[in-house]
């Protein structure tokens, strides 16, 4: 089985990979890399980038769809990296792919849906579970939307090999899991888990914000598979793997208590 730990952040003297924003999936990213003899730098913004090598390639995740800092786009532009965009839960702006039009680089384009099992900021359904050891959940208000997970790990193996892969160039790729879910079926299978691993069931608590579905079911399977036909690679990791796995990995999680009996027992001399 995969080694699911994660211990190297970022890396190098020789930088061959330079990850800008992205929280926990990022991360992730940065130690695959790393363990592939990748030097690398994560950095949160790149209002200017300033680097003492040429990298192989520059992923830059965005979030809220806005421009691509320009130092970013000439950068790339001169060294002749490949420019991975990522956005996550939501597809990538056309403002996005006009700004790399109108440069000449060789750049795609990667949505990544449903992802889980991190921790902080990321994918919605990665933010479910933060609250496992205050005993909660998070829930959506429209939570009868069918979700497809991907273990982070999984997801941030595709980006890596997005980047590797040969015809990247202006294509657009979508990354998210094979198993196709209702959103409550989903919140259900991570609540009975918790409950065999810390003892108690966790409480849904509804979000505010309606779960993101911004690509329509059918086409994001379509262009789901065509994506991973490309890539000659498909997601490893099972849901109910990848949950039991989120969980075990939080770092606020609850231990589950010990009968009566078996603490008297530690406690005798």
């Amino acid at each position: 089985m995969k080694d699911y730990s994660m211990e190297v952040e970022t890396v190098g003297d020789d930088i061959r990979a330079v990850i800008i924003g992205g929280g926990y999936i990022a991360k992730k990213l940065s130690w695959i890399l790393y363990n592939r003899g990748l030097g690398c730098t994560l950095i949160s913004r790149a209002i200017h980038l300033d680097l003492s090598s040429i990298p192989e390639f520059i992923f830059i995740f965005n979030n809220n769809n806005g421009d691509i800092p320009e130092a970013v786009l000439n950068f790339v532009e001169t060294i002749k990296s490949k420019l991975i965009i990522v956005s996550v839960d939501k597809p990538c702006g056309d403002n996005l792919i006009k700004q790399c039009l109108d440069k000449d680089i060789n750049f795609c384009s990667v949505s990544a849906y449903d992802v889980f099992g991190g921790s902080g900021t990321g994918s919605a359904l990665e933010n479910v579970f933060p609250g496992a050891g205050k005993k909660k959940l998070i829930s959506f208000k429209n939570d009868q939307v069918l979700v497809t997970p991907i273990f982070v790990d999984d997801a941030a193996e595709g980006l890596c090999r997005i980047a590797f892969f040969t015809q990247t160039f202006k294509k657009k790729f979508l990354i998210t899991g094979k198993e196709e879910i209702p959103l409550v079926g989903f919140i259900n299978r991570v609540s009975a888990e918790a409950g065999r691993i810390f003892g108690f069931i966790l409480k849904p608590e509804e979000q505010s914000e309606p779960y993101p579905e911004a690509v329509v079911r059918h086409e994001k399977i379509i262009k789901r598979d065509e994506s991973y036909l490309l890539l000659n690679w498909q997601p490893e990791v099972n849901l109910a793997e990848g949950i039991r796995l989120s969980l075990n990995s939080q770092p606020e999680a609850v231990e589950k208590e010990q009968p009566e009996v078996k603490k008297k027992m530690i406690l005798s001399p």
